[in-house]
């Protein structure tokens, strides 16, 4: 009767083993966190923006601007950055804006003096 017993009892040892705490069952992988959108214009615009096109902005401090994605491109760092020209009535801008490990976008600065838009 020992076989019999045995065989009448593992059926139902079968449904502990998923319950188990070291059982190789993952967890299923969590959503990743939806990007917000960023406060500051430029880096809303450079964040959407394919190369070539442009659109107009109101800038943190009320002025209105053009904004033109010039290039999008991969830094030595990795990192996808793309530079973006602001012009203003006061003149044209360049700005380097580059992704963040966390998913976001943020400014750096421009590694060329001079910048990245060519000058007459």
């Amino acid at each position: 009767m020992g076989l019999l017993a045995t065989i009448l009892v593992l059926p139902g040892c079968a449904g502990l083993t998923a319950a188990w705490p070291f059982s190789r069952q993952a967890a299923a992988p969590a959503a990743p966190p939806a990007a917000a959108v960023p406060a500051d214009p430029v880096l809303a615009f450079a964040a959407r923006a394919q190369p070539g096109s442009q659109d107009r902005i109101t800038l943190a401090d009320g002025q209105s601007a053009t904004a033109r994605l010039v290039r999008a491109y991969n830094a030595a760092s990795g990192r996808e950055c793309r530079e973006v020209a602001v012009v203003t009535s006061a003149g044209e801008r360049a700005r380097v804006i580059c992704a963040t490990p966390e998913g976001s976008w943020a400014e750096t600065r421009m590694l060329l003096r001079g910048g990245g838009i060519p000058r007459p």
